[in-house]
C-alpha cells in the first residue's frame, strides 16, 4: 500500500483527500480475526513454564532431600499445577475452530501428522536413553527372551506414565472420544457425563476403586477439559461476558483460595499415606486449573516477550524438555549435592528454591534454544510439530510472516 493519501470521490467533480491510515491502528476485520485469540497464547505460555516449573521443583527436591509428600514440595508445585487442564482447554477451544474448516477425520489425520510423529521421535529417543543406562548398570543383559520383553515392556510403562511425555497420547485418545461422538458434541449432558468422569478420578484417589497409580494413567480423566474448551468456543460471548462481570480482585481471590484448598487437600492426602499426593486431577486442583484460566482470558495483554513465537515454540518446549532435564541430572555437581541430602541445610526451602530456578532456567533455555534451532531447519523443523522452517536471526526466531501475539493453533492439539 502507498504511503501516499488516497483521492476519494465524495460526488461529481469533487475530490478530498483521506490522510494514511498508520498500520498500528488498522484493525482486522473479524474473519481476519477468526483464529487469532490473545488468551489461547497466554495460556500456552504459562502453561509450558508452569509444567517445566513442576518437574524442575520435583528433581530439585529429589536432589535437596526432600521428601515428595511434604508440605514444602507441595506448596512449592501447587502454584504451577494449572498446565495441564488448561492445556486441554484450550487445544478443545481450537479443535472446535478446527472441525468447522475440515472435517474430523482430516482434522485427526493432520493431528498425527503434527503431533503424533513428532512426540513418536523424541519419546524413543528418551525410552532409548533410559534402555542405555540400564543396560550399562547391567540390568539389562539380553538372556531370555521372555523376561527381557517383560521387562522392556515394564520400563515402557515407566518412561510412558512417569514422564511428560504421558501428555500426547492421552490427549489424543480424548480427541478421538469426542470426534467419535461428534454428534452429541454440543449436548450439555454429554459434557455432564464427561464430567462425572474427572471427578470420578478425584474420588479414585482416596476410594481406589480401579488401580490408577496417577493422573498419568487417567485415560479418561480429561476428556472433559477438552470438551469444556470445544464448548468454551462455541460460546466464547457468552464466557467473555461472564468473566468482564468478574472483577480482577475477585478472580485473583478465587485462584489463591481454590489454590490453598488444593495444597490443603494434597497435605491431608499426605496425613492419610496416600503417594499421589500432587495428582492434578484432585477435585480441588480442577477448580484452581478452572480459575486459573479465567483469570488468563481476563488479561488484556501478552504475558510472554515479544521476542519469542510462543505459537512455534511451546509444543518442541514440552518435547524436549525432560531430555534436557535427565542431562542435567547427570551432571556431577549435582550428585555431590545429593551425597549431602542428611544434612541440615540440605533440606532449607532456600536450597530448594535455589535449586528449583537454577534447574528451571537452565531447562527451559536449553530447549527453547534448541527448539528455535530445529525450526529453521528444513529437513528438522518437523520434529517440532511445523510443516515448513522459520527464518532464523541470531537467538530468535519468527515466523515467515511479521511477528503478532496472537496466534491460532494450541500446543499440542
Amino acid at each position: 500500500m502507498s504511503n501516499l493519501a488516497m483521492p476519494v470521490t465524495t460526488a461529481p467533480n469533487t475530490l478530498m483527500f483521506r490522510p494514511p491510515v498508520p498500520p498500528a491502528l488498522i484493525v482486522p476485520s473479524r474473519s481476519q480475526c477468526a483464529v487469532d485469540h490473545l488468551f489461547v497464547n497466554n495460556v500456552r505460555f504459562l502453561s509450558m513454564a508452569g509444567v517445566v516449573a513442576c518437574h524442575c521443583i520435583g528433581a530439585s527436591g529429589l536432589i535437596a532431600g526432600i521428601s515428595a509428600s511434604g508440605w514444602l514440595l507441595s506448596a512449592m508445585l501447587q502454584p504451577f499445577k494449572f498446565g495441564t487442564i488448561d492445556f486441554f482447554l484450550i487445544s478443545g477451544f481450537l479443535m472446535n475452530e478446527g472441525l468447522t474448516r475440515r472435517g474430523p477425520l482430516e482434522y485427526l489425520t493432520r493431528r498425527l501428522q503434527r503431533v503424533f510423529a513428532p512426540w513418536l521421535f523424541w519419546f524413543s529417543l528418551f525410552y532409548a536413553m533410559f534402555l542405555t543406562k540400564h543396560v550399562m548398570k547391567g540390568e539389562l543383559r539380553l538372556l531370555s527372551l521372555r523376561a527381557d520383553f517383560l521387562y522392556l515392556l515394564d520400563r515402557l510403562h515407566t518412561c510412558l506414565f512417569s514422564t511428560a511425555y504421558w501428555f500426547v497420547p492421552n490427549l489424543l485418545i480424548a480427541l478421538c472420544v469426542l470426534l467419535l461422538c461428534k454428534r452429541i458434541l454440543c449436548d450439555l449432558s454429554f459434557g455432564c457425563l464427561l464430567l462425572a468422569l474427572s471427578l470420578f478420578y478425584g474420588l479414585n484417589i482416596y476410594a481406589q476403586w480401579i488401580s490408577v497409580s496417577g493422573h498419568t494413567e487417567a485415560l479418561l480423566g480429561f476428556v472433559f477439559y477438552l470438551w469444556l474448551g470445544a464448548w468454551a468456543g462455541r460460546n466464547m460471548n457468552a464466557v467473555e461476558s461472564l468473566v468482564a462481570r468478574i472483577s480482577m480482585p475477585a478472580l485473583i481471590a478465587l485462584v489463591v483460595i481454590t489454590g490453598m484448598v488444593a495444597l490443603c487437600e494434597s497435605n491431608v492426602l499426605a496425613a492419610h499415606g496416600f503417594v499421589d499426593t500432587m495428582n492434578t486431577l484432585r477435585i480441588s486442583n480442577q477448580a484452581y486449573s478452572i480459575a486459573m484460566v479465567l483469570l488468563i482470558v481476563k488479561l488484556r495483554r501478552a504475558v510472554w516477550p515479544r521476542t519469542w513465537d510462543v505459537r512455534a515454540n511451546t509444543f518442541g518446549i514440552y518435547l524436549i524438555h525432560s531430555i534436557i532435564l535427565v542431562l542435567l541430572l547427570k551432571i556431577p555437581q549435582l550428585n555431590v549435592l545429593r551425597s549431602l541430602t542428611g544434612q541440615t541445610w540440605g533440606r532449607t526451602a532456600g536450597m530448594a528454591i535455589s535449586l528449583s530456578l537454577g534447574c528451571f532456567v537452565a531447562t527451559y533455555g536449553c530447549s527453547l534454544f534448541l527448539t528455535r534451532w530445529l525450526l529453521s531447519r528444513q529437513g528438522l523443523c518437523w520434529l517440532v510439530g511445523s510443516a515448513a522452517p522459520t527464518r532464523m536471526a541470531g537467538f530468535e526466531v519468527g515466523s515467515a510472516t511479521p511477528f503478532s501475539p496472537m496466534s491460532g493453533q494450541a500446543y499440542p492439539a
